[in-house]
């Protein structure tokens, strides 16, 4: 009946069959004047209208827009593109071979040289400047063209250039593309505010104006220091007798196609204390007829051309109103006149050549050229692709037709694929995709561009991992986009995120551009498909059968779930046709960390007071002046004798008299590449450090592995009480090593009464009288640690550092120091990544319970702390972070989530000052302080060793 209504009376049926006059009244006067032909349309179409007219009569009067003619183009004009399906037209346009031959016959009519060296070239390089605004619907009159490489080097064009003054704000949409992000940087620096407003809310900026009229930010940045998040009172006038404030906005969001209400530009730009307002077009653009700077008087827009047209690539432009162009011509010295460099809002502005009108090489004299464009041009433009551009354009239009026929064509194929998206349902009555942006708005085609951002749903609601998605759409030749799309405002907003949470995600192991699409089960990103000028609806029906094959009815690996049944309430499939494995559980890093049982140290509370409690080692206060106010408790303490191998754990251990140290802290190293000598001459260690190369966690993670234990006996053949460290592999049967260690050593241990927190029985050491001679002793360990390390050669030094604070051993980063963490402060770096922190990866001497977290970061240097109430040290600075705590000692080569970027995420105070790429630092270097070492010296450790009680 459909059919032959649509035969009978034409593209009239549409009437007919819609019973609401008012959204009749809303489509016909935009359909095309000539009839909807049944016959010109392929099979596939037909039958598509045949199948779905009775069932959403409401939801077809975007077929009238669609070009069936595009389908035997595509097949003539687009051959290389015919063995996928491509919706990714917002990522880049498909090129035809009409196009290509455009361009070609543009670039033969005739020699285009360097237009710095042929006057023609400029010429025609300036009559496609006038074809560009034209197309944008401006004139020269009122507008200049510069062209860039791309949209963000427009935008970094404008942030290099804009008259930025302090006390000014930039305020941006959240939606903003990362290149928008960027300007922030050059805003900061000037000293302006940087604020941020949602999309939708951008009219309600009309309504906030403080002082003077000018229109006031009420949107914050979630997480930023300097923001509060909360709506903002008025401003306060600004004191500088000129204010320049930059609004910067998408035109379209490339996330998910929601369009701005532009006709707001125009009463922004009328304000008293108007706004100078960017628009980011790169999207907008990308529709035919969707950008008219005629009607949208933004003063800097940006564009990208093979987004348009897909041909040529490297090209784009930044348009600017005439009236606006002084906020980003060059600037002068104060007293400059012709001896004055340019210079920008930030200082002297960069130029190339082509920039200057004068420069002298001996001197800062340079005048910047007094055209705009010769001014932004930098260098020699890309003429060659410049010139093709009015062919590109002409040869899209004799194919299609004019801007508003290729819009519509757009439009209806996106809209066909959003209804038949959305209207997906698994087997139980769920539906498949949560589809964002504003597809549903009464006047979508004025409200959406063509994209469609979703999420994919398993049959039991739990998200499907985007790169699934991605794997499975490859497959299929299909090419489509998933992630964030840089835009992370929009994956915050439309999937709840919180600046915790991108912090968390990125703590996690999460990058931009990855394929880890769900974290602890929160999805990380989105699916994108996008339709552009020769999209059909066979691309459309190869999407949703994909999703009908790969998705519908399928859940995710669990083996708690033994059937559907378990998650399907109403019309529940007998069997489940597919399992699919979502990227959380098993293969998340993060999950496996939480679940496993991390080794704590046993906490000794601080005595608060109690007499009678006198077994635990304090901190802090003393009856010595200027020490340390701060008091806590000692509840680890741990010594590395192998550089990079796991630690020591004691309860009482004494002071390096050499050193002022820990007693056997880093007194070994493992040094690859050549041999070293355990001489203690000067020139010795210089011709051994000359050719051997220390190993440390970070360069060998296997070393992690390697536990440490001190064994102390007596041997079968004396009398005399002999230790050694007996250096094994965590879960590896082969036999440990065995390091003696010297008498004057054992002496140290005898007089201190040293404890260890694990004691080695006799019979698990093998004490042959071989072993215990100094030259087998060494190439035993040598062999040892080549078997593990599976290089050679290598060999196990033995040094000491030297008491002078200026001379550096190579076996410690910072010589005759201990390193302090706080516990207080590794739960707050939990608490704010949502990640375990495990003490032992930070590898320090002291763990210690203070009661405000990050307190030793207060502590100056050199200032005084008493441990144990007997030990004097001084603060000797932060221990500066390196990859070495990503190193897991469970399993060192595994790829878990980084420590070292949670700890740069949650820490964004430090490096505040011009963005500094210092890496985090956690822990403080203590140093004894010359009379307790002096005092360690002459009594061996008697009495001055840091202790942890029972």
């Amino acid at each position: 009946q459909a059919v032959f209504l649509l035969q009978a009376v034409g593209w009239r049926w549409w009437r007919f069959l819609n019973s609401s006059q008012k959204l009749a009244m809303d489509i016909l006067p935009l359909l095309p004047t000539s009839p909807l032909s049944l016959a010109a349309l392929p099979w596939t179409a037909a039958a598509h209208v045949f199948q779905h007219v009775s069932a959403k009569a409401a939801d077809l009067g975007h077929l009238a827009w669609y070009l069936a003619h595009i389908e035997q183009y595509r097949q003539e004009q687009l051959a290389h593109a015919n063995s996928v399906t491509y919706l990714d037209h917002a990522g880049a346009a498909l090129y035809s071979r009409a196009q290509v031959l455009a361009g070609q016959a543009a670039l033969l009519q005739g020699l285009l040289a360097n237009p710095h060296t042929v006057p023609e070239t400029e010429e025609l390089i300036a009559c496609v400047r006038t074809t560009v605004l034209h197309m944008f619907g401006a004139s020269n009159d009122t507008h200049l063209v510069v062209f860039t490489s791309g949209a963000t080097q427009g935008l970094q064009l404008v942030g290099e250039n804009f008259a930025w003054t302090a006390g000014g704000t930039f305020m941006y949409a959240n939606e903003s593309h990362t290149s928008v992000l960027g300007l922030r940087q050059f805003a900061r620096r000037a000293g302006c505010d940087c604020r941020s407003f949602q999309l939708g809310e951008l009219r309600s900026l009309l309504h906030a104006t403080g002082a003077g009229g000018s229109v006031v930010p009420f949107g914050a940045e979630d997480g930023d220091s300097c923001c509060s998040g909360e709506r903002l009172s008025p401003r306060p006038e600004v004191a500088s007798p000129v204010v320049h404030n930059l609004l910067a906005l998408p035109g379209e969001s490339n996330f998910c196609g929601t369009r701005a209400e532009l006709s707001c530009i125009a009463e922004l730009r009328s304000r008293p204390n108007p706004w100078r307002v960017l628009l980011d077009a790169a999207k907008l653009a990308c529709t035919p007829g969707g950008l008219d700077l005629g009607r949208c008087p933004a003063d800097f827009t940006v564009v990208s051309f093979y987004k348009m047209f897909g041909y040529p690539t490297g090209l784009g432009a930044l348009i600017l109103r005439r009236d606006a162009a002084i906020m980003l011509a060059p600037r002068r010295k104060a007293g400059g006149g012709g001896t004055g460099g340019p210079e920008c809002a930030l200082g002297p502005a960069y130029f190339g050549g082509g920039n200057v009108a004068a420069v002298s090489a001996t001197s800062g004299f340079a005048v910047p050229r007094p055209e705009l464009t010769s001014w932004l041009e930098r260098g020699t433009p890309h003429y060659q692709g410049i010139v093709t551009l009015p062919s590109q354009l002409a040869a899209v239009s004799r194919a299609v037709g004019s801007d508003d026929v290729r819009r519509r064509h757009i439009l209806a194929v996106c809209r066909e694929a959003y209804l038949r998206t959305s209207a997906l349902k698994h087997g139980c009555g769920r539906l498949l995709c949560t589809v964002f942006g504003s597809h549903q708005e009464e006047r979508w085609w004025e409200k959406q561009g063509p994209t469609i951002a979703l999420v994919l749903h398993f049959a039991d609601g739990s998200p499907v991992p985007y790169g699934l998605v991605g794997d499975l759409a490859r497959a299929r030749g299909i090419v489509l986009r998933t992630g964030c799309h840089c835009n992370a405002g929009a994956c915050q907003q439309y999937l709840g995120l919180l600046d915790s949470d991108l912090r968390h995600f990125f703590a996690s192991g999460k990058v931009c551009g990855d394929d880890r699409g769900l974290i602890d089960g929160r999805t990380t990103g989105v699916v994108r498909v996008s339709f552009g000028l020769w999209s059909t609806l066979q691309d459309v029906d190869r999407w949703i059968t994909f999703l009908q094959e790969e998705f519908i009815d399928c859940l995710p690996l669990d083996h708690s779930r033994s059937s559907a049944d378990a998650v399907c309430t109403s019309d529940s499939p007998e069997s489940v046709p597919q399992l699919w494995k979502a990227m959380v559980g098993a293969g998340n890093p993060q999950e496996e960390m939480a679940t496993e049982e991390v080794p704590r140290p046993r906490v000794v509370q601080v005595a608060g007071g109690n007499s009678e409690t006198t077994d635990t080692t304090r901190v802090g206060a003393s009856a010595l002046p200027s020490i340390s106010a701060s008091e806590g408790c000692v509840i680890g303490l741990k010594v590395y004798p192998i550089k990079g191998c796991g630690p020591l754990v004691v309860r009482h251990w004494p002071m390096d008299p050499a050193t002022g140290a820990l007693f056997l802290d880093r007194r070994w190293c493992v040094m690859a590449s050549g041999f070293g000598s355990s001489s203690s001459s000067s020139s010795s260690r210089a011709s051994s450090r000359a050719s051997t190369r220390p190993l440390n966690a970070k360069r060998a993670p296997q070393l992690a592995q390697v536990q440490v234990t001190l064994w102390r006996g007596r041997p079968r053949s004396g009398l005399k009480e002999e230790a050694a460290l007996i250096v094994s592999v965590r879960g590896c049967g082969a036999a440990p090593l065995t390091i003696p260690l010297s008498p004057s050593d054992v002496e140290i241990l005898q007089k201190s009464g040293a404890e260890v927190e694990q004691v080695i029985d006799d019979s698990a050491v093998v004490a042959c009288q071989e072993t215990w001679e100094e030259g087998c002793c060494e190439a035993r360990a040598a062999m040892w640690f080549e078997a593990l390390l599976n290089e050679a050669p290598l060999h196990l030094q033995e040094d000491r550092a030297v008491v002078n604070e200026g001379q550096r051993s190579h076996l410690a980063n910072v010589p005759c120091t201990l390193l302090l963490i706080s516990t207080a402060s590794l739960q707050e770096v939990e608490r704010r990544c949502g990640l375990a922190m495990p003490a032992h990866r930070f590898r320090a001497n002291l763990e210690v319970s203070l009661g405000v977290a990050f307190e030793e970061e207060t502590w100056p240097f050199g200032q005084l702390l008493a441990v144990g109430g007997t030990t004097i040290f001084k603060a000797a600075g932060r221990c500066m972070r390196c990859q070495a705590v990503d190193v897991d000692p469970e399993q060192p080569q595994a790829a878990g989530p980084s420590l070292l970027a949670a700890l740069a995420s949650v820490r964004p105070e430090q490096g505040r000052d011009g963005g500094s790429c210092q890496p985090p630092s956690f822990g403080v270097f203590l140093r004894a302080v010359s009379s307790e070492v002096d005092k360690i010296s002459a009594a061996a450790g008697a009495g001055a060793a840091a202790t942890v009680a029972e």
